[in-house]
């Protein structure tokens, strides 16, 4: 948990960064500083879900990874779609 934390950590510094790079660097380099907060903003949840519900399989917990793994399908079948239209 605490290779988690710490990647959470990294996530927030790194979003908090690339805002300001998208709130005040103009151009493209700009633009690319925003898009990619974005994206951290997006993954990193995923990435959390992901890990917690591996720790929770692994810990035998089968409820909280079932749960966890349909939230994942559900976060995928929604990506999917978005591509789609």
């Amino acid at each position: 948990m605490q290779r988690l934390a710490g990647l959470m950590q990294i996530a927030l510094v790194a979003a908090f960064v690339l805002a300001l790079g998208g709130a005040f660097v103009p151009g493209s380099a700009g633009h690319a500083s925003g898009v990619a907060c974005i994206v951290i903003l997006i993954v990193t949840p995923v990435v959390r879900v992901g890990w917690l519900t591996t720790s929770w399989a692994r810990s035998g917990d089968r409820r909280f990874a079932l749960l966890g793994g349909g939230l994942l399908l559900v976060l995928a079948v929604g990506a999917v779609i978005a591509f789609l239209k």
